[in-house]
């Protein structure tokens, strides 16, 4: 939930910058609005944020949740006529020959 955990780590600053808003307004506006109305007014506001943030984050898990997730598609098959690489009588195909095992050599080279 990456937008509601943001409005939460920043919850201080945010009622801070609401705060200044509501004076600035009060300002610039020739009103001056008492220190209740004030608190009111951002724990109000704050509230309001945070309920639309995680309201947000629910509905988009929600719908991640509920959306039809297809399968990615299998792997195609591997080629019936692949390159054999033969070291002291064993023959490796396909994939094999990739493995640690496939790159043991004889002595007798």
């Amino acid at each position: 939930m990456a937008v509601s955990d943001a409005v939460v780590s920043n919850l201080t600053l945010l009622y801070v910058a609401l705060i200044l808003s509501i004076k600035a307004y009060g300002f610039l506006c020739g009103r001056s609005f008492s220190g209740c109305f004030v608190l009111v007014a951002s724990t109000a506001a704050v509230a309001l944020i945070l309920v639309a943030t995680l309201t947000w984050d629910v509905s988009r898990k929600a719908t991640y949740a509920f959306a039809a997730v297809q399968p990615p598609p299998p792997p195609p098959p591997p080629p019936h006529h692949t390159h054999e690489t033969c070291k002291g009588g064993i023959c490796w195909h396909g994939v094999a020959v990739r493995s640690p095992a496939s790159q043991v050599w004889s002595w007798r080279h």
